[in-house]
């Protein structure tokens, strides 16, 4: 606060005080102050500069009252000496740095980026933005798991396509592994005649599991590589279908980031929304379903209302565009109706 400092006199009025609410503080009985400046000695109070009048002779005419400790910030006001506060794990925001230099802390201890390298395999894929002949297909995967990556705090790298080759496969991962924290090898990970991310695995490191009750997501590899020394890098064999591997990242990629981060909590808050729509799902599998979103037709109940995205399975990325959150069924529950209230997890980056 800009003004002048004074001691605050008891009643709030000064000598020559008046019912107006005027009084009269003479030469030398206050100091100037800017916003910031310590308190001057035997000073207790800040009357704004726009209540006081200075006089020919040097006093001060002060309109209002002057309470003490007005205008004064005490010392350990904003935080006492020993407080916390920033909480650990959490991803640094503005505020935090502003109040750790405030107290003092010219540097934080923070964890390292992890990075997670996604290897692209199949003799039809091709790198994005390359031309593509008959049969080929753009590798949308590696861009869509990488820029989810770098929305929960990794840093990714896309390494070159591999051939449907299990050795060349698992030469990459070997050569990615001692940087490595996380790798996502793409496709591969059925029983088809050109997927070998299970033998891969076992060359490299070991399976952990094959195959989960989700859908999609089904075939999903879990499993590690074993680099130099005794470092060992956990390892998911991605499915290939867009929306599997969508699912596939947010169960068991996003959990392991956000712990090499600090965070334990993994998943965003879920939200109440009303089904639009009559659905059956498979009760044997915890089914993901994209939904977009769109404002409640009931005053009384969710702000929400879904509409389970369209499209043909678990191989339309466009069901991931337009949709603004996960709908998770649990295993067990496979029929509901229209105007039911779900739980939804939205995603990052959709609108609230």
């Amino acid at each position: 606060m800009d003004g002048i400092a004074i001691s605050a006199p008891h009643g709030q009025h000064g000598t020559g005080s008046s019912p107006g609410g005027r009084w009269l503080l003479p030469a030398g009985g206050f100091s100037w102050i800017d916003t910031g400046d310590p308190m001057p000695a035997g000073a207790d109070t800040v009357i704004e500069r726009e209540r006081v009048e200075i006089q020919a002779d040097g006093g001060a005419v002060i309109t209002g009252p002057a309470t003490s400790g007005g205008n004064v910030r005490a010392q350990g006001e904003d935080f006492p000496a020993g407080a916390r506060l920033v909480p650990a794990g959490r991803r640094l925001r503005p505020g935090d740095l502003a109040v750790a230099t405030a107290a003092g802390h010219a540097t934080l201890e923070v964890a390292r980026l992890p990075l997670v390298v996604i290897i692209p395999t199949g003799d039809e894929i091709r790198p994005a933005g390359a031309s593509l002949r008959h049969g080929d297909v753009a590798d949308s995967n590696s861009v869509m798991l990488a820029a989810r990556a770098v929305q929960v705090g990794a840093r990714p790298m896309t390494a070159r396509v591999q051939p449907d080759d299990a050795d060349e496969i698992a030469a990459e991962v070997r050569r990615v592994a001692p940087t490595a924290d996380l790798v996502l090898i793409l496709a591969g990970s059925s029983a088809g005649r050109d997927d070998h991310t299970a033998a891969v695995l076992e060359q490299v490191g070991g399976v952990t599991a094959c195959g989960v009750a989700v859908r999609p997501g089904h075939p999903v590899l879990l499993g590690h590589a074993k680099a130099e020394g005794a470092k060992i890098v956990p390892v998911i064999g991605v499915p290939g279908y867009p929306l599997a591997a969508a699912v596939v990242f947010e169960l068991f990629a996003l959990p392991m980031l956000t712990a090499l981060q600090g965070n334990v909590r993994a998943n965003p808050t879920p939200r109440r929304a009303l089904l639009g729509c009559d659905w059956t799902s498979a009760t044997d599998v915890e089914e993901w379903v994209p939904v977009a979103l769109s404002p409640s037709p009931r005053s009384d109940g969710p702000a929400f209302a879904v509409t389970p995205g369209t499209g043909h399975g678990a191989g339309a990325v466009s069901r991931i565009s337009q949709a603004d959150a996960w709908w998770r069924i649990p295993i067990g529950q496979g029929r509901f109706t229209s105007g039911d209230v779900i739980e939804i997890r939205p995603m990052d980056g959709a609108a609230d």
